[in-house]
């Protein structure tokens, strides 16, 4: 398998450093035509800290100063302790066009494609060995959402909109696609055309003002 890289090989050595085993979820969200956005999480069960706060002691083995120059302006970052599980969790800096959400998945050493189809979107990744798992990590998801229904999909399961692929498990090639669902748009357009066409309708119908007696 390819080495653990940037800002992945990174958190996953701290982590690991305090507990010796590792769940990491990675989401790529498809939201219309050339936009998405991208999050990560790498996490730990809390009782792994044995009672010590996660912030205090990642900070004996996490540079924050090289995390925040691997990851410029493209991810930020917030801690995660939710009572079971504690860790870090990136989110991309507002939505992205697809060059620039692969680019920063690319910090990750996460090779993803994103391609617009027309009407359909297609996402894929190589497997294979291409995208490392370690050993050491207890879970390792990979979760695909579309604006629409999932068309067509290698390996991976389906929920509503989403494809989950499971990384330990493995696969040649990480692949799905789904439909880009402009009906709602298309929709709310039709809908706000037809209230302007009413309103119009009801100002050249009204009544007119009875004519004052004065003759003003």
């Amino acid at each position: 398998m390819k080495r653990l890289l940037g800002v992945l090989a990174l958190v996953f050595t701290a982590i690991l450093a305090l507990s010796g085993c590792v769940n990491m979820n990675a989401e790529v969200n498809v939201t219309g035509a050339d936009q998405a956005t991208g999050a990560l999480q790498v996490t730990t069960h809390q009782e792994n800290l044995q009672g010590q706060k996660f912030e205090d002691v990642l900070a004996t083995q996490l540079n924050t100063a090289e995390l925040d120059q691997i990851l410029g302006e493209q991810w930020e970052y917030t801690t995660i302790e939710d009572g079971e599980n504690v860790g870090l969790r990136f989110e991309t800096v507002g939505k992205m066009n697809f060059v620039q959400l692969q680019d920063a998945f690319n910090i990750f050493g996460f090779p993803i494609s994103l391609t617009d189809k027309g009407g359909e979107f297609e996402f894929s990744m190589p497997g294979a060995g291409e995208v490392a798992v370690n050993e050491q990590f207890t879970e390792a998801n990979l979760v695909v959402s579309f604006p629409g229904k999932v068309v067509s999909h290698s390996a991976g399961e389906v929920e509503h909109h989403s494809v989950t692929f499971d990384m330990i498990a493995g696969a040649e090639e990480y692949k799905a696609t789904g439909s880009a669902n402009y009906a709602m748009f298309y929709s709310m357009i039709f809908g706000g055309a037809l209230l302007v066409l009413v309103l119009i309708i009801t100002i050249a119908f009204a009544p007119k003002g009875a004519k004052d007696p004065s003759g003003h």
